[in-house]
Protein backbone atom coordinates (compact mmCIF):
# COMPACT_ATOMS: atom_id res chain seq x y z
CA UNK A 1 0.00 0.00 0.00
CA UNK A 2 2.74 2.47 0.97
CA UNK A 3 4.77 1.65 -2.15
CA UNK A 4 1.62 2.25 -4.25
CA UNK A 5 1.25 5.71 -2.73
CA UNK A 6 4.91 6.53 -3.34
CA UNK A 7 4.70 5.32 -6.92
CA UNK A 8 1.49 7.30 -7.50
CA UNK A 9 3.15 10.46 -6.16
CA UNK A 10 6.14 10.02 -8.47
CA UNK A 11 3.93 9.30 -11.48
CA UNK A 12 1.72 12.32 -10.82
CA UNK A 13 4.74 14.57 -10.20
CA UNK A 14 6.43 13.30 -13.37
CA UNK A 15 3.34 14.02 -15.49
CA UNK A 16 2.86 17.47 -13.96
CA UNK A 17 6.52 18.42 -14.34
CA UNK A 18 6.68 17.05 -17.87
CA UNK A 19 3.51 18.95 -18.77
CA UNK A 20 4.82 22.29 -17.48
CA UNK A 21 8.03 22.59 -15.46
CA UNK A 22 9.63 21.56 -12.19
CA UNK A 23 9.53 25.14 -10.91
CA UNK A 24 5.83 25.57 -11.76
CA UNK A 25 4.66 22.41 -9.99
CA UNK A 26 3.96 22.78 -6.28
CA UNK A 27 3.67 20.19 -3.55
CA UNK A 28 -0.02 21.13 -3.35
CA UNK A 29 -0.44 20.39 -7.07
CA UNK A 30 1.07 16.93 -6.64
CA UNK A 31 -0.94 16.10 -3.50
CA UNK A 32 -4.20 17.30 -5.05
CA UNK A 33 -3.74 15.35 -8.27
CA UNK A 34 -2.55 12.22 -6.41
CA UNK A 35 -5.38 12.46 -3.86
CA UNK A 36 -3.10 12.36 -0.81
CA UNK A 37 -2.49 14.65 2.14
CA UNK A 38 0.67 16.71 2.34
CA UNK A 39 1.88 14.59 5.27
CA UNK A 40 1.72 11.48 3.11
CA UNK A 41 3.96 13.10 0.53
CA UNK A 42 6.45 14.21 3.18
CA UNK A 43 6.47 10.68 4.58
CA UNK A 44 8.15 9.57 1.34
CA UNK A 45 9.83 12.79 0.22
CA UNK A 46 11.17 15.22 2.85
CA UNK A 47 11.41 18.04 0.29
CA UNK A 48 10.43 19.08 -3.21
CA UNK A 49 14.03 18.37 -4.25
CA UNK A 50 13.69 14.77 -3.01
CA UNK A 51 10.52 14.40 -5.07
CA UNK A 52 12.31 15.97 -8.05
CA UNK A 53 15.13 13.43 -7.70
CA UNK A 54 12.57 10.62 -7.70
CA UNK A 55 11.06 12.05 -10.90
CA UNK A 56 14.53 12.31 -12.43
CA UNK A 57 15.26 8.69 -11.51
CA UNK A 58 11.90 7.52 -12.93
CA UNK A 59 12.60 9.35 -16.19
CA UNK A 60 16.04 7.73 -16.37
CA UNK A 61 14.54 4.26 -15.87
CA UNK A 62 12.30 4.93 -18.87
CA UNK A 63 15.13 6.32 -21.01
CA UNK A 64 17.60 3.61 -20.03
CA UNK A 65 15.11 0.92 -21.05
CA UNK A 66 14.78 2.63 -24.44
CA UNK A 67 18.56 2.85 -24.75
CA UNK A 68 19.15 -0.78 -23.72
CA UNK A 69 16.62 -2.03 -26.24
CA UNK A 70 17.91 0.22 -29.03
CA UNK A 71 21.58 -0.64 -28.46
CA UNK A 72 21.14 -4.39 -28.56
CA UNK A 73 24.02 -5.61 -30.73
CA UNK A 74 21.85 -7.46 -33.26
CA UNK A 75 22.56 -4.69 -35.82
CA UNK A 76 25.65 -2.69 -36.81
CA UNK A 77 26.70 0.13 -34.45
CA UNK A 78 25.32 2.99 -36.55
CA UNK A 79 22.10 1.01 -36.97
CA UNK A 80 21.76 0.98 -33.18
CA UNK A 81 22.04 4.76 -33.11
CA UNK A 82 19.45 5.02 -35.91
CA UNK A 83 17.17 2.69 -33.96
CA UNK A 84 17.50 4.86 -30.85
CA UNK A 85 16.74 8.06 -32.77
CA UNK A 86 13.63 6.38 -34.18
CA UNK A 87 12.59 5.14 -30.71
CA UNK A 88 13.26 8.57 -29.16
CA UNK A 89 10.98 10.16 -31.76
CA UNK A 90 8.40 7.47 -31.00
CA UNK A 91 8.60 8.29 -27.29
CA UNK A 92 7.90 11.96 -28.01
CA UNK A 93 4.99 11.04 -30.32
CA UNK A 94 3.50 8.67 -27.74
CA UNK A 95 3.82 11.31 -25.04
CA UNK A 96 2.13 13.84 -27.33
CA UNK A 97 -0.81 11.47 -27.80
CA UNK A 98 -1.15 10.99 -24.06
CA UNK A 99 -0.66 14.62 -23.02
CA UNK A 100 -2.11 16.51 -25.98
CA UNK A 101 1.12 18.30 -26.89
CA UNK A 102 4.79 17.49 -27.32
CA UNK A 103 6.48 18.14 -23.97
CA UNK A 104 10.04 17.47 -25.16
CA UNK A 105 12.59 15.14 -23.63
CA UNK A 106 11.71 14.11 -20.06
CA UNK A 107 15.38 14.24 -19.06
CA UNK A 108 16.33 17.28 -21.11
CA UNK A 109 13.54 19.37 -19.63
CA UNK A 110 14.68 18.57 -16.11
CA UNK A 111 18.31 19.08 -17.09
CA UNK A 112 17.56 22.67 -18.06
CA UNK A 113 16.01 23.34 -14.65
CA UNK A 114 18.14 21.28 -12.28
CA UNK A 115 21.65 21.70 -13.67
CA UNK A 116 24.01 23.01 -11.03
CA UNK A 117 21.54 22.56 -8.16
CA UNK A 118 23.27 20.45 -5.53
CA UNK A 119 22.36 16.77 -5.46
CA UNK A 120 19.94 17.16 -8.37
CA UNK A 121 22.66 18.59 -10.59
CA UNK A 122 25.14 15.86 -9.63
CA UNK A 123 22.59 13.11 -10.24
CA UNK A 124 21.68 14.67 -13.57
CA UNK A 125 25.32 14.78 -14.69
CA UNK A 126 25.67 11.09 -13.86
CA UNK A 127 22.57 10.27 -15.88
CA UNK A 128 23.75 12.26 -18.90
CA UNK A 129 27.15 10.55 -18.68
CA UNK A 130 25.46 7.14 -18.60
CA UNK A 131 23.34 8.08 -21.63
CA UNK A 132 26.40 9.29 -23.55
CA UNK A 133 28.22 6.01 -22.80
CA UNK A 134 25.71 4.13 -24.97
CA UNK A 135 26.56 6.47 -27.85
CA UNK A 136 30.29 6.39 -27.15
CA UNK A 137 30.47 2.58 -27.27
CA UNK A 138 28.55 2.37 -30.56
CA UNK A 139 30.56 5.20 -32.13
CA UNK A 140 33.86 3.60 -31.09
CA UNK A 141 32.77 0.25 -32.51
CA UNK A 142 31.65 1.93 -35.75
CA UNK A 143 35.05 3.69 -35.99
CA UNK A 144 36.94 0.43 -35.46
CA UNK A 145 34.79 -1.33 -38.09
CA UNK A 146 35.38 1.46 -40.61
CA UNK A 147 31.84 2.83 -40.58
CA UNK A 148 33.21 6.16 -39.34
CA UNK A 149 36.53 7.92 -40.03
CA UNK A 150 39.38 6.75 -37.80
CA UNK A 151 39.98 10.27 -36.41
CA UNK A 152 36.49 10.52 -34.88
CA UNK A 153 36.77 10.90 -31.10
CA UNK A 154 33.94 8.73 -29.74
CA UNK A 155 33.33 10.63 -26.48
CA UNK A 156 33.20 14.00 -28.28
CA UNK A 157 30.92 12.64 -30.99
CA UNK A 158 28.64 11.16 -28.31
CA UNK A 159 28.26 14.54 -26.59
CA UNK A 160 27.56 16.22 -29.94
CA UNK A 161 24.88 13.64 -30.63
CA UNK A 162 23.31 14.04 -27.19
CA UNK A 163 23.29 17.84 -27.57
CA UNK A 164 21.80 17.57 -31.06
CA UNK A 165 19.00 15.27 -29.92
CA UNK A 166 18.20 17.58 -27.01
CA UNK A 167 18.03 20.51 -29.43
CA UNK A 168 15.76 18.60 -31.79
CA UNK A 169 13.54 17.60 -28.83
CA UNK A 170 13.31 21.28 -27.89
CA UNK A 171 12.26 22.15 -31.46
CA UNK A 172 9.72 19.30 -31.42
CA UNK A 173 8.31 20.79 -28.21
CA UNK A 174 8.27 24.37 -29.55
CA UNK A 175 6.59 23.39 -32.83
CA UNK A 176 4.55 20.57 -31.25
CA UNK A 177 5.88 18.22 -33.92
CA UNK A 178 7.51 15.04 -32.58
CA UNK A 179 8.13 13.86 -36.14
CA UNK A 180 10.96 16.41 -36.34
CA UNK A 181 13.19 13.85 -34.60
CA UNK A 182 12.87 11.40 -37.50
CA UNK A 183 13.26 14.22 -40.05
CA UNK A 184 16.56 15.31 -38.48
CA UNK A 185 18.09 11.82 -38.55
CA UNK A 186 20.40 12.67 -41.47
CA UNK A 187 22.02 15.31 -39.25
CA UNK A 188 23.03 12.54 -36.85
CA UNK A 189 25.28 10.89 -39.44
CA UNK A 190 26.90 14.22 -40.31
CA UNK A 191 27.66 14.90 -36.65
CA UNK A 192 29.12 11.45 -36.13
CA UNK A 193 31.49 11.73 -39.07
CA UNK A 194 33.01 14.98 -37.80
CA UNK A 195 36.54 14.54 -36.36
CA UNK A 196 37.43 15.56 -32.78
Amino acid sequence: MASDTRERLVTVARDLVHGSSYAAVSIEDVCGKAGVHRGSLYHFFPSKEALGLAVLDANWVLMEALLAESFNDDVAPLGRIDRFVHAFGGLLAMTRERMGSTPGCPLGNLAAELAGQGESGRRLTGILDAWARYFTAAIDEARIQGELPPDVVPASAALRLLAYLQGVALLAKAYDRPELVAQMRSGVRMLLATPT
